[in-house]
C-alpha cells in the first residue's frame, strides 16, 4: 500500500511540474517519425506521431515480424516532465499473413499465445487491443527515445499476453 501512494505522489508531482519546454517544444514540433522494434507493430516498425496537445499524442505505423505484417494505432497521455516524461497508453493492432512458410514465428505471445492450435503456414489475422505505459526521453533537438510495456488481448477470444517495445523518433 505505501508502494502505491508514493508512486502516486510521484505522478501528482510530475503533473504539477510540467515542463514549460516540454509543452512548448510539443507545441512547435507536432509530428515525428521513427522506428520501434517489438511492440505492436511487432519485430520492427516505421511510425508516425502528431502531438494534439502538449500532453495528448496520437500515433501509427506499419512493421513486419519477418514472416508477417503488422499495423497498429495508439492515443499517449503524457505526465510531462523536464525532459524526461512517463505516459499511458492504448490502441488497437493487427498482425496477419497469408501464410508462411515456417512454423516457428515470434514474438511468443503471437505464436503461444493468439496462435496456440493454429497453424500460421495457412495464414492468420490477430486484431488486439492494448493499454500500456511508457516513458519517452525528448531532447531539445527532436530526438526521442521511449521504451513501453503494453498488455495485448486478442479480440474475440480475449486470449492475452504482455508484450515490450522500444523506439526512436525525430520530432520537426
Amino acid at each position: 500500500m505505501n508502494k502505491v501512494l508514493i508512486l502516486l505522489c510521484l505522478m501528482i508531482s510530475t503533473m504539477s511540474g510540467a515542463s514549460s519546454f516540454l509543452e512548448e517544444f510539443k507545441q512547435e514540433r507536432r509530428f515525428g517519425v521513427g522506428l520501434g522494434v517489438g511492440g505492436p507493430l511487432s519485430a520492427v516498425g516505421i511510425e508516425v506521431e502528431f502531438n494534439i496537445k502538449p500532453e495528448f499524442s496520437l500515433s501509427g505505423g506499419i512493421g513486419s515480424g519477418f514472416d508477417y505484417s503488422s499495423f497498429a494505432v495508439k492515443g499517449k497521455y503524457f505526465l510531462l516532465g523536464d525532459q524526461v516524461s512517463p505516459y499511458f497508453f492504448a490502441g488497437f493492432a493487427r498482425w496477419w499473413s497469408q501464410g508462411i512458410t515456417r512454423s516457428d514465428i515470434g514474438p511468443s505471445v503471437l505464436k503461444n499465445v493468439f496462435l496456440s492450435g493454429v497453424d500460421p503456414r495457412n495464414g492468420f489475422s490477430v486484431w488486439t487491443l492494448y493499454p500500456g505505459i511508457g516513458v519517452q526521453f525528448l531532447h531539445d533537438t527532436g530526438f526521442s527515445v521511449y521504451l513501453e510495456a503494453m498488455y495485448l488481448f486478442q479480440l474475440i477470444n480475449f486470449s492475452n499476453g504482455t508484450y515490450a517495445g522500444l523506439g526512436a523518433s525525430w520530432f520537426f
